[in-house]
């Protein structure tokens, strides 16, 4: 049996991401996916056992199953990680998350984190991510580069996913068509249609449609 370079777990709620990244560094001949979780709690739990050399998570994963409350997910990320760099300071720990919010990616580069790219990246660029990390480099990907690097604060960035997801409503397309051309769930497509509307300030789909058409956005 093939042994592989580095040993990875992912920590994250969505199961067809999780399924479809795990078979994508699968077949990169790079790492191997061993386990994964939809909870923080459940890795917690597992780590003490068995370490993997890298773990991936989305900042937003509960800690537990969830109960209908998640208005501090984002915290129990950056907490999460904390803990694990502290405990376990030999795991190389890569965000993989739909957060492009400038607080959060600070909060997460102050915490220690490894990497930090957003979904929607291309496998090329996570498995280029994960080859840094584990030789010791620090990863940030393009697009989170630039929202931390960006001159204008007060002008609206879309990331890369967002201009795709932007495209894609302007041509017609639903949540559920969007999420399976770009290989999200539906609820992240949902999550970043509201993301846009707000960035935007406009009320509806429509309104969203027409401002990008009369503005040139794409």
């Amino acid at each position: 049996m093939k042994k592989y370079l580095i040993d990875i777990n992912i920590v994250d709620d969505h199961t067809m991401f999780t399924e479809s990244l795990a078979e994508a560094i699968n077949h990169s001949g790079v790492a191997h996916v061993s386990r994964t979780f939809s909870t923080f709690d459940a890795c917690r739990q597992t780590l003490a056992e068995r370490c993997p050399d890298m773990l991936l998570f989305d900042i937003s994963v509960p800690e537990k199953q969830q109960t209908g409350e998640c208005s501090s997910l984002v915290g129990e990320g950056i907490a999460f990680c904390r803990w694990v760099i502290a405990t376990y300071p030999k795991v190389k720990i890569v965000a993989v998350t739909i957060h492009d919010e400038y607080s959060v990616i600070q909060r997460m580069l102050e915490s220690g984190v490894h990497g930090y790219l957003l979904k929607g990246s291309p496998v090329s660029e996570l498995i280029e991510a994960v080859q840094a990390v584990w030789k010791g480099r620090q990863y940030v990907s393009p697009d989170v580069q630039a929202i931390i690097s960006r001159s204008e604060p007060a002008s609206v960035f879309l990331s890369t996913v967002e201009r795709n997801i932007l495209r894609l409503i302007c041509e017609g397309n639903t949540n559920p068509q969007i999420a399976e051309r770009l290989s999200l769930s539906t609820e992240t497509v949902n999550w970043y249609r509201k993301r846009l509307l707000a960035k935007y300030g406009v009320k509806n789909t429509v309104n969203l449609v027409t401002l990008a058409l009369k503005e040139q956005l794409l």
